[in-house]
């Protein structure tokens, strides 16, 4: 346990890559339990760095060709789709975040974070490209993706803009920011980010093929790991300023959004328990961003109650209508 938090923290990109999924996720984890401050996660940014273009895609491109079954890559192409459009999202929005954030500190540590979206775009475009023979053109790879994700992946995503349109219009709204905030780096990366990346890394350890694109996401795990630590502790902070109300508006309203993406109602048996895993999966690590934001119980069950409500909707649903 000790070694791999310390491989998690301190290793280049070669050594992250050799721990196994689940030291990842613990390392992931425990980053988001220390409760660092702003000045801490940046000098974590500082020993953490990794280039997208030092990547090597050659065998990963080998493995796509000739190797993985199309079902695999019928899947894996979801995947970078949707991280795609997330990644650029993230990079769109942390600019108004930026503009009204509210101290030094922390300004400083999200300038960080911007270039890390940057980053996370360029190993991500690489992929389209290489790996799933997309247009050179990020701007083409972007319209291609978002015309191939799901109904509730695309609604988290406009409800997160029309928030972060907010924050342009108000930019010293310090309520205002804490809801953008509490979207971006709670919901879209503490919930979404997360859960799709410890299934990624998981599925990527099963098959043992794809080094470059292991490597990559696992260096995006560390990445956001640092995002999200700074979501929780500026929250955190708010609320002990009395702005507990629009954060809590938020999470009621957005958690319930993110408990539903990727789900579907199964076709077979196999895939009826796979999605309900999916889903308590998901609503375990709601949980957990509740607990770690200090959130108080009968707050934490009343959004969990509208997670499970909004679940079962979709998996009740006509398999066309939820398809």
């Amino acid at each position: 346990m000790r070694w791999s938090t310390l491989l998690f923290d301190d290793s280049d990109l070669d050594q992250l890559s050799l721990l196994g999924a689940e030291d990842l996720l613990r390392g992931a984890s425990d980053t988001l339990e220390r409760r660092f401050d702003a000045r801490e996660l940046y000098r974590r940014w500082e020993r953490q760095q990794w280039a997208a273009s030092d990547i090597d895609l050659e065998r990963d491109r080998n493995h796509w060709d000739r190797v993985l079954s199309p079902r695999t890559k019928e899947r894996l192409t979801y995947f970078i789709q949707s991280f795609l459009v997330g990644e650029y999202t993230g990079l769109d929005l942390i600019t108004p975040i930026l503009a009204g954030c509210p101290d030094e500190d922390s300004l400083v540590y999200l300038g960080t974070q911007a270039a890390d979206e940057s980053r996370h775009t360029v190993f991500v475009s690489r992929l389209s490209e290489e790996l799933l023979g997309m247009s050179a053109s990020t701007r083409d790879q972007l319209i291609t993706s978002w015309s191939r994700l799901s109904p509730a992946h695309r609604a988290v995503h406009s409800t997160e803009n029309a928030i972060l349109r907010d924050l342009y219009r108000s930019p010293r709204d310090y309520a205002t920011w804490l809801r953008a905030v509490a979207f971006f780096h709670l919901i879209t990366e503490g919930v979404l980010a997360l859960h799709g990346q410890r299934g990624l890394v998981r599925s990527l350890q099963r098959i043992p093929l794809l080094p470059g694109t292991r490597a990559g996401f696992t260096a995006m795990t560390r990445d956001e790991s640092r995002h999200v630590s700074f979501g929780l502790h500026a929250l955190r902070h708010g609320v002990r300023e009395g702005f507990a109300e629009p954060i809590h508006e938020v999470i009621e309203t957005g958690m319930p959004l993110a408990a539903v993406v990727g789900l579907a109602p199964g076709r077979t048996p196999d895939q009826t328990a796979a999605t309900s895993r999916a889903a308590e999966e998901i609503l375990h690590t709601v949980s957990v961003r509740m607990r770690q934001l200090d959130m108080d119980h009968d707050f934490t069950a009343h959004v969990l109650a509208k997670c499970r409500a909004a679940q079962d909707a979709v998996l009740r649903a006509p398999a066309a209508a939820t398809a």
